[in-house]
């Protein structure tokens, strides 16, 4: 069974054949200083048993260490991310940390994790650089690309290890003002490029819905998504409409 489950945000919970998966976990009330809009979607069951924590970059509605440690405690989970992000890690428990540089291929228990180019900066406080990237997930009947946090790029395949992904988990939100966020964030109409660019089979929504961090008010970028979805041929019964705490199922994938 092949099993997404979106809990909020960034923060999805994939299944693949028994392999637990999280990405950017974050349950927590508050990003630093910014309070949770919506409650996230999940039980404490979702946050045990974890195999891989896939970690995009350092900002704190991203890398939530409240999150990452009762992850630690609850499982024997291994952290994959890309470089610099180890101080931030090594003190919560974690079985390992494998961080990753641009090329780099990782194989553990029959999956290969590769990054992918973003068009975000990772760094948490006045540091002088720590990576950020998207990463892409490839097992032996089933691949995902969780595109982390990013503005658009025409490149995000590059990473992808030949292939294309079943799932994509791709932000939509937090994107106004355009002229003061478009090369950090995609709005909806860059994301639903993105789904086409990399030939995705499936598309979950994420990076929205549970903290305003910019002018656009939380519940519109899937709304907008679907107008534009709707225009297209056959893209909008391929995208998952899932709300915080729900589900989807692939049992043929």
């Amino acid at each position: 069974m092949i099993r997404y489950k979106f809990i909020g945000h960034s923060t999805v919970l994939a299944e693949l054949e028994g392999t637990r998966f999280i990405t950017d976990p974050i349950v927590s009330k508050r990003a630093l200083v910014v309070r949770r809009k919506r409650p996230a979607g999940y039980i404490p069951e979702d946050l045990a048993d974890i195999d891989f924590v896939l970690l995009s970059h350092a900002h704190w509605d991203h890398l939530d260490r409240p999150t990452l440690r009762k992850i630690a405690r609850n499982s024997k989970a291994r952290v994959i991310c890309p470089r610099g992000h180890l101080s931030l890690l090594n003190d919560l428990g974690f079985r390992a940390v494998f961080e990753m540089d641009r090329d780099d291929v990782l194989s553990l228990d029959g999956f290969h994790f590769s990054l992918t180019p973003v068009n975000h900066r990772g760094k948490r406080w006045l540091e002088r650089y720590r990576s950020s990237a998207g990463i892409f997930v490839s097992g032996p009947t089933h691949s995902f690309w969780f595109a982390g946090d990013t503005g658009y790029r025409n490149d995000f395949a590059r990473g992808m290890q030949d292939s294309h992904p079943d799932v994509a988990l791709i932000p939509i939100g937090a994107y106004e003002p355009r002229e003061w966020f478009h090369m950090m964030h995609m709005d909806p109409s860059d994301a639903l490029q993105a789904f086409i660019d990399v030939k995705a089979t499936y598309m979950l929504p994420i990076h929205w819905g549970a903290f305003k961090l910019t002018r656009e008010e939380i519940y519109e970028p899937p709304i907008l998504l679907r107008s534009l979805a709707e225009q297209q041929t056959d893209v909008a019964d391929r995208i998952w409409w899932l709300e915080p705490g729900e589900e989807h199922t692939l049992t043929n994938a």
